[in-house]
């Protein structure tokens, strides 16, 4: 995804799900914005969402373990609740059971803030269509995005058209 090459032009490209908190500093955002805009028709729509701070200290600067059946999932926290904003994340995730065993390993994320988004996307040569959040327990977007109330930022964007 840092390093996309044209494959030709879609219609729409989409990376849900955490795909783009695991670009780990903002060139490499950029980089990956500029070969999903590559790849786009001149029509195309790219959407992509990733984590908000509310996010990251609910998932990221808590523990947890969840116990299903003979087996234990457990993830611990390598970071502070108090980490600023475009702060990397860190976790230790592991599982356990009498028929399994997951070696623990870390996932790095980065926090991104709106507004370095939307200048990315803007330096990336797309237009930003629409940004919107999603809570948790929710399962549609509100308007406008509030990083205190969502954990996931929701954004929409298409190639900026030659004027």
């Amino acid at each position: 995804m840092r390093r996309l090459p044209v494959f030709g032009e879609f219609h729409l490209i989409w990376a849900l799900a955490d795909a783009v908190n695991y670009l780990l500093d903002p060139e490499e955002l950029s980089s990956t914005l500029r070969g999903m805009r590559d790849n786009l028709a001149p029509t195309g729509l790219l959407l992509f969402d990733v984590n908000t701070m509310l996010a990251y200290r609910i998932f990221f600067a808590t523990d947890e373990t969840i116990e299903l059946g003979d087996t234990c999932f457990r993830r611990r926290s390598l970071s502070s609740a108090d980490a600023p904003p475009g702060s990397l994340w860190k976790a230790e995730f592991e599982a356990k059971g009498r028929e399994r065993q997951v070696t623990p390993h870390v996932h790095c994320q980065r926090h991104f803030p709106e507004k370095d988004v939307l200048a990315t996307l803007s330096c990336s040569g797309l237009e930003i269509l629409d940004v919107a959040g999603q809570h948790v327990k929710g399962i549609g977007l509100q308007r406008p995005l509030d990083e205190s109330k969502h954990t996931k930022a929701v954004y929409i964007a298409r190639p900026l058209r030659a004027s």
